[in-house]
């Protein structure tokens, strides 16, 4: 029994087929029909890549490390893995086996290998057409296996299966079995063993003529032929080097794709995690809760709110009588170049009368520094009862919050923020902590390669979109050096959120409105928003149309990487965008000075 056919490659849902794809179908049924027991290939068979190669893998590979030969890097080392598995006398290599043969920094080999597990994850979808003659086989109580000539191991197989929901069946892995097809069918023999069924009556599906057909034939086994056809493939796109103009472009052509990338990350990060509820950080969260919102079943994600409040809020809550002290630092971060009473204000605290601010000597008329901090603590501590009365509406604003969304000791919170160092999520875990014992993760644009970030990441759960777990370290440093435009693609029509307040209608947000009175930083991240709105709306249409301008929601990285590569070239066509933009981080804001966003740019 054997037969051949040519399978056209399809974005076709798992349980149907179309066009030509119905003639194979049909023959595989028939085939499956006819056979007792059923073996399965995976690669290009059961499962095939959404890349033209299999190389293609090490060429995103080396980009996102900044490694412009990996994939030659990477071939020589599985030929000297093989060489070293020919003189151990194995019969099959690892990834472990590959990556012990590149000759690079070990730190950096283990990123790498880590990458490529991941990433072939990402590129694999099941063929619709042998799914379903898999589900076939299944339906009619028949045995089966998978089979693979494969470096990765079994519980890649595994959880490749899981992720698609694919039936868990006995899976027949070279680099696990040290047996192959490809070289005398040792692999069939022991499938023929396992099944113990008569080896005319077990049915082999495979894409290789030689692995597959050829040596299952020759261990006796029936054969299918079954081959797609190579199309194009669009996970990887060519990097478009036209510059965005105008707010609205700037977020339709940079800030739309990382949105979209954000949110398909997450999306599989929430279903990994157990997450109950998504709390989008108020300002930063504020387009991706619009996007959810507006794109009803796009994404896969449990209850989603848009949450008031900043680290300012958090950390303020945190505060007691009995912590006070060590929160001064706190009040004089990134308080050099501001007024006395621009550290009030940032905290929403009403600052003495001029008068009494001159008694200290910090008048109007002084700019903080190093040299000032001790007067400035000790007016603070002076000043602690007024600052201690915000803290305590905080802590009750933020307790009501809590339970307004119904929030239990366990819940399980994502608390999305587009970064960089985790300060946000420690001053919330830190001040709810004491309310109820939440199981807080926290998701990130990008999460910087700090000392900051890494301490924090001992002790809180962290991950991001873009770190050095997934790309260059020097990738990292690009975004983080330009986190001020990153944050414009973010960041809500509103000013900063800096105190809850109780409210028997519900808890009260108190946003800074010092350095936005006419409106032009709230106009700006509208029309910032508004781009963005309309490419994941974009996004979404081209994604149930199967349409070639979709993304692909598994490769988030892919689709982020425009970013990236803008950030590369000269920077001038995006500082004259966003020219008159100004005093854009509140923290740091004095009315001294305007701190202008084009500055920011690298």
């Amino acid at each position: 029994m054997q037969a051949t056919a040519a399978a056209a490659a399809t974005m076709a849902p798992a349980d149907g087929v179309r066009g030509r794809d119905e003639s194979v179908a049909l023959a595989l049924r028939q085939a499956v029909a006819a056979a007792d027991a059923v073996s399965f290939d995976f690669f290009d068979t059961l499962f095939y890549r959404v890349v033209d190669t299999p190389e293609d893998v090490f060429d995103i590979i080396g980009r996102r490390f900044g490694l412009s030969d990996f994939r030659a890097q990477r071939k020589a080392a599985q030929t000297e893995a093989f060489a070293r598995m020919l003189k151990a006398g194995r019969k099959e290599i690892s990834l472990a086996g590959i990556y012990e043969c590149l000759p690079l920094d070990q730190a950096l080999v283990r990123s790498l290998q880590a990458a490529e597990y991941a990433l072939e994850l990402d590129v694999i979808r099941p063929d619709p057409t042998v799914l379903a003659a898999l589900h076939h086989a299944l339906d009619q109580g028949k045995p089966v296996v998978i089979t693979s000539d494969m470096y990765l191991t079994e519980p890649f197989f595994r959880e490749a299966l899981e992720r698609y929901g694919v039936p868990s069946v006995p899976l027949f892995i070279s680099s696990t079995c040290d047996a192959t097809k490809r070289d005398f069918g040792d692999l069939f023999d022991l499938v023929a063993d396992y099944l113990q069924v008569p080896r005319a009556r077990l049915l082999h599906i495979g894409d290789n003529p030689r692995g597959d057909i050829e040596q299952a034939g020759a261990k006796g086994l029936a054969t299918f032929l079954y081959q797609r056809e190579t199309v194009a493939a669009a996970a990887v796109r060519a990097d478009s080097s036209e510059v965005p103009t105008g707010l609205r472009g700037l977020g339709y052509s940079l800030g739309g794709p990382c949105a979209v990338a954000f949110l398909d990350w997450m999306e599989r990060q929430v279903r990994q995690d157990g997450i109950d509820h998504v709390l989008f950080l108020a300002r930063d969260g504020y387009v991706m809760d619009r996007i959810v919102r507006e794109n009803p079943g796009a994404w896969d994600l449990p209850q989603c709110s848009y949450f008031g409040g900043s680290r300012t809020t958090y950390t303020l809550a945190a505060i007691t009588d009995q912590n006070f002290t060590t929160y001064l630092p706190f009040f004089l971060s990134g308080s050099d170049g501001l007024s006395p009473y621009e550290v009030l204000e940032r905290i929403g605290v009403p600052a003495p009368a001029p008068e009494v601010m001159q008694q200290y000597g910090l008048g109007d008329d002084v700019l903080l520094s190093p040299a000032l901090h001790a007067r400035m603590h000790a007016f603070l501590h002076e000043y602690r009862f007024e600052i201690l009365a915000i803290c305590r509406r905080n802590r009750r604003g933020l307790f009501n919050y809590m339970k307004e969304l119904g929030f239990r000791r366990g819940t399980r919170v994502a608390l999305v923020d587009v970064g960089w160092h985790g300060t946000t999520q420690e001053a919330f875990e830190t001040a709810v902590q004491p309310m109820v014992d939440l199981n807080v993760q926290g998701y990130y644009f990008c999460l910087a390669n700090s000392a900051d970030s890494a301490r924090r990441r001992q002790r809180h759960a962290m991950r991001g979109l873009f770190s050095t777990d997934s790309v260059a370290d020097s990738v990292v440093r690009r975004l983080y050096d330009n986190r001020v435009l990153i944050e414009l693609f973010f960041t809500a029509p509103h000013n900063s959120i800096i105190g809850l307040e109780p409210d028997p209608a519900g808890v009260r947000w108190l946003e800074d409105g010092r350095f936005d009175a006419k409106g032009e930083l709230s106009a700006a991240a509208a029309a910032v928003a508004e781009g963005i709105l309309a490419y994941a709306r974009d996004q979404v249409a081209a994604r149930a149309a199967g349409s070639d301008a979709a993304t692909d929601k598994t490769l988030p990285l892919e689709t982020a990487w425009r970013l990236v590569d803008q950030l590369s070239r000269p920077q001038k066509t995006l500082a004259d965008t966003i020219a008159d933009l100004k005093n854009f981080d509140n923290w740091g804001a004095t009315r001294n000075k305007d701190a202008l966003l084009k500055d920011a740019l690298c």
